[in-house]
């Protein structure tokens, strides 16, 4: 057992070594203090001390989280990163805004980045990569037209979903990044979506509203770069129904009081109660496997 806590602790610390010499090449680029913004001021005591062995217990210190932003050719771009505690040899965890995009030229700009990352940097650091790859790309995405922005995320096929309600059940390996979050929020909102998002590993979504909507919703948020996410169930009811089925009134990000401020697992006990507030009890069993409570 003691040989496997050392293995890990040395995957560990190479992995947060890596991570912080290439946070300190970025600052070195990028020295102004609102370039890089750390969503987590201590983030970086923490990791050294741990790199350095200077901790006196065993906690391991959270992801480093940060924000880049970027001005390409008169565009500002805000850069939100994510990094497991293994990257490099996880992937990490990346999303654009561009004050020039339109949302689906943006998710069409974060589909072809996160591509271009898993094609060529599996296991290596890349942050400086994708920063490169933004100013020699983002031009591309900036000149090309709506309608052809758009093709890239609605099918060809019309939606035939608008006489039903529909309740899309979303299990995803972990929602971290802040950025994705307000992405996912705001665009259930757009289109008038209740549900919620309760963030943490694994990550868990729930949308309801008109089928063509949750359908264009889903188009879009699936496009993100994830190491995983799915649909795990699809309930569907008369839209004459909604009044009766509709089981939230707006769309938010939930959260549960945990007995660690920094874990970054998600709180099953608390989703459970929710959803059995909300008339949901057999659902969470069907997604879960839970044969009993």
């Amino acid at each position: 057992m003691a040989a496997s806590e050392d293995s890990f602790k040395e995957k560990l610390t190479n992995s947060l070594t890596q991570q912080l010499s290439e946070y300190e090449l970025l600052k070195s680029m990028y020295p102004n203090n609102d370039d890089i913004i750390l969503t987590d001021i201590n983030i970086l005591v923490d990791i050294s001390n741990f790199v350095e062995n200077e901790s006196e217990t065993e906690y391991t210190p959270g992801h480093l989280d940060f924000i880049l932003n970027l001005n390409v050719d008169g565009s500002k771009l805000e850069v939100s990163v994510n990094l497991p505690s293994f990257y490099p040899s996880e992937e990490p965890d990346l999303y654009v805004r561009c004050n020039q995009l339109n949302r689906y030229q943006e998710t069409s700009l974060n589909a072809e980045l996160s591509n271009f990352l898993k094609e060529n940097f599996v296991g290596e650091v890349c942050i400086y990569s994708a920063v490169s790859w933004l100013q020699d790309n983002l031009p591309k995405f900036t000149e090309q037209p709506a309608n052809i922005a758009s093709a890239y995320i609605i099918p060809e096929s019309k939606c035939t979903d608008d006489d039903k309600f529909v309740r899309l059940w979303i299990y995803s390996h972990h929602i971290y990044n802040k950025r994705k979050r307000d992405e996912i929020e705001s665009k259930a909102e757009d289109l008038n979506l209740t549900g919620f998002c309760l963030p943490g590993k694994p990550g868990i979504i729930c949308v309801e509203g008109a089928g063509s909507d949750c359908k264009e919703w889903w188009s879009i948020i699936k496009s993100m770069s994830w190491k995983k996410i799915v649909i795990k169930m699809t309930e569907t009811f008369e839209i004459g129904e909604k009044e009766k089925e509709q089981k939230f009134h707006k769309f938010q990000e939930i959260h549960f009081p945990s007995s660690s401020v920094r874990s970054k697992h998600a709180d099953m006990s608390g989703l459970s109660k929710y959803m059995d507030e909300h008339g949901l009890t057999e659902i969470f069993k069907n997604m879960f496997g839970i044969s009993e409570i």
